[in-house]
């Protein structure tokens, strides 16, 4: 795993010394809040901190993006932190209406992921492969309106098979040039444990 990291990120160096330039930096700050429909006591403040770092051509067209991030789960309810994430993510939009990215993250989870209410502490590295279509949906001069359909599917590499597939369907509201906010349905397949079906609303700084 170490080595196909390394030799991944020597590849990406060699790439990018062949180009153009790095845009500017896109740091976004999300907080999101996470009610769960179908288990008590399940629901979860959720953090995120990225830094989008997008590379273009001569032509300066958009290759590809790279995107470090941090994320960290706490459950509102037992006050304890389920979950925290750190990885970096590479991905493209491959049409202005098509995301494609996989992650490579680090994982230390401490939460009621095979059974509800039986705890399971553990670190794990996964890979997150992830679809996402996107699509003005009202655009006038006072509201904007961004509809949304993710897919993200979580291959754990300690157990050597796939966890958990993730389907989310809702709408980007842009407030600012700096402010966006977010609500959205969120479905959660454990796989071979139980479901989840959650309402999900959040507000991100971008700067």
């Amino acid at each position: 795993m170490r080595t196909a990291t390394l030799t991944l990120l020597f590849l990406l160096s060699f790439i990018c010394s062949s180009f153009a330039a790095w845009d500017k930096p896109a740091v976004r700050l999300t907080g999101m809040y996470r009610y769960d429909l179908r288990q008590d006591n399940h629901d979860l403040w959720i953090t995120r901190a990225s830094l989008a770092l997008t590379y273009k051509n001569i032509a300066d067209d958009p290759l590809f993006k790279i995107i470090p991030f941090f994320e960290a789960r706490r459950n509102i309810h037992k006050h304890i932190w389920e979950r925290k994430e750190a990885g970096v993510e590479i991905g493209k939009d491959i049409f202005p209406w098509f995301y494609l990215g996989s992650a490579i993250e680090q994982v230390w989870m401490n939460e009621d992921y095979q059974y509800y209410r039986r705890y399971e502490k553990r670190q794990y590295t996964a890979c997150e492969p992830r679809l996402l279509f996107s699509h003005n949906i009202l655009n006038t001069k006072f509201l904007t309106l961004k509809g949304f359909i993710l897919d993200e599917y979580t291959y754990d590499f300690n157990k050597a098979r796939g966890t958990c597939n993730e389907v989310a369907i809702g709408v980007i509201i842009p407030v600012t040039k700096y402010l966006e906010s977010q609500v959205n349905w969120r479905h959660i397949d454990r796989i071979h444990y139980y479901d989840s079906d959650t309402v999900e609303g959040s507000v991100t700084l971008v700067f």
